[in-house]
């Protein structure tokens, strides 16, 4: 029988008698970091957020067409994608919807986000809504610094600062953890349209039958 030998195997193996660690093991965490779709949102940076806007102009953002739906008391984007005749189907049984930049944003935390900024389209009247022209510049201006935007609801406005060169300097160049394609599907997971689940989705169908009240109210502008 080798004692020695054997000895030495248990002892090798007897990894419970390495259960305490150093005080100076390293537990920094490598390699890259992973964006769930729980990590992902579609909704505006928040107030207290600095950040950045992917690409160099808004012609490097993907487009996409929004309708609201009312879940739980809850108004929520919802992304329509398929074929031009189906969206064009949805738009007419909803009566409102928006066409939308895909603003690929990650903050200066690493948070990872898609912001649905309106293209900005002049009225009846000739302008353009205050609050999408201020975001739509503000996106245009995340694309080249850090900035933080909040809602001026006195003014009707979205206000923006960019930051000071030290903290520009200090959040440095943002990291896009997905492809434009993935961090929209994870964005908006399932809150989306399409030709295969719309029938099925019963609050888009209680508005694409719901029956148009006939006022008798003709516009004569």
């Amino acid at each position: 029988m080798d004692i020695i030998n054997d000895n030495q195997k248990e002892k090798s193996n007897d990894y419970w008698d390495q259960t305490e660690t150093s005080q100076s093991f390293n537990t920094g965490l490598t390699g890259l970091k992973l964006a769930t779709n729980a990590h992902v949102e579609a909704r505006k940076p928040g107030e207290t957020d600095w950040f950045r806007v992917i690409g160099e102009t808004e012609n490097d953002l993907t487009k996409g067409l929004i309708v609201k739906l009312k879940i739980d008391n809850i108004d929520q984007d919802f992304l329509v994608i398929g074929p031009e005749d189906f969206k064009t189907m949805i738009v007419d049984g909803f009566k409102k919807s928006r066409l939308v930049y895909l603003a690929y944003y990650v903050t200066s935390s690493g948070r990872q986000g898609v912001w649905p900024v309106t293209v900005p389209q002049t009225n009846q009247h000739g302008t353009i809504n205050s609050y999408v022209a201020s975001a739509f510049e503000i996106m245009q201006r995340a694309q080249r610094e850090w900035v933080n935007m909040k809602s001026n609801v006195g003014d009707r406005v979205y206000d923006g600062w960019t930051a000071q060169p030290v903290d520009q300097q200090m959040f440095g160049e943002p990291r896009f953890l997905l492809d434009k394609k993935e961090v929209i599907k994870k964005a908006f997971n399932d809150r989306v349209i399409t030709p295969d689940n719309y029938q099925t989705n019963p609050y888009v169908m209680r508005v694409l039958n719901a029956a148009a009240i006939r006022t008798g109210v003709v516009d004569e502008h």
